[in-house]
């Protein structure tokens, strides 16, 4: 086999097994360290550290709650505020409590969630305006920005559609609704070339929201999830930036099974 470069939708133990015994030489694989730095890196606490790298505060920092007792007084004082288990992705393991004092389920997810991953990052509701994420390359302790993707989400926050276009319009129409972007990508970008670059090589997008604050003024949320993997938003980016292809990204699931829809 000639030198490749393979960018699986996130790494695992199980998964590099697989492939060794695939015949997939060790030397294309990460080694049992670089497994542990992407899992430690991976849990959602990463989002508080790049939050707090950042020379000011741009939304709510998350809090990481490790007592059903502190988590409880959390969602009790923030209605509509996100639960999330440190390692989940793709909206799974994600609580929105809407009425903390009429759900009853909630309490028994929480004790469950604490159980099995020791702690919840827990985050306030924001008043959502658009979806969107920066899509990175870290190399040899280097972060490159790709481009943007653009994208809705559902009540769970689970991916729901992307916007295929032409990275320069993707951006364009970002910078439209909030103009210092460009600041705070830079500023994100550092912080990541820090806190995960020389630790980690392969595919990583940085999920952000534009949201409306307490004063009605567009905001950013530079950092709601960390994904260390390939992404939808880099499948979407791809579309538009290397097929010229534009409309909107979808996932549609029947009995068959799953397929791609652009309309």
């Amino acid at each position: 086999m000639g030198a490749c470069r393979i960018h699986p939708w996130g790494w695992d133990a199980t998964l590099r097994y697989q492939l060794l015994t695939c015949g997939v030489s060790a030397e294309y694989l990460p080694t049992d360290e670089k497994l542990d730095s992407i899992r430690r890196l991976s849990h959602r606490r990463t989002t508080i550290a790049i939050h707090q790298a950042l020379d000011e505060a741009f939304s709510p920092c998350p809090l990481e709650l490790s007592t059903k007792e502190d988590v409880v007084l959390f969602m009790n004082q923030h209605p509509g505020c996100y639960l999330k288990m440190p390692w989940s992705g793709s909206g799974k393991g994600i609580y929105r409590v809407i009425d903390p004092q009429g759900d009853n389920h909630v309490p028994r997810w929480i004790e469950g969630a604490l159980r099995r991953q020791g702690s919840l990052l827990c985050e306030v509701g924001l008043v959502r305006l658009q979806d969107f994420a920066i899509e990175c390359e870290c190399r040899d302790g280097d972060t490159q920005l790709i481009g943007y993707s653009v994208f809705d989400s559902d009540f769970h926050s689970q991916f729901g559609m992307g916007r295929v276009a032409p990275m320069e319009e993707l951006h364009q129409c970002l910078l439209r609704q909030y103009p210092n972007l460009d600041n705070v990508v830079e500023k994100v970008i550092k912080a990541l070339n820090t806190i995960i670059a020389p630790h980690y090589d392969g595919p990583l997008g940085i999920d952000m929201m534009l949201y409306r604050d307490n004063n009605g003024k567009i905001a950013l949320n530079p950092c709601v999830e960390v994904n260390l993997r390939m992404t939808m938003g880099m499948v979407t980016a791809a579309m538009g930036s290397r097929h010229n292809l534009r409309g909107n990204f979808s996932i549609i699931a029947s009995k068959s099974g799953y397929s791609i829809k652009i309309s």
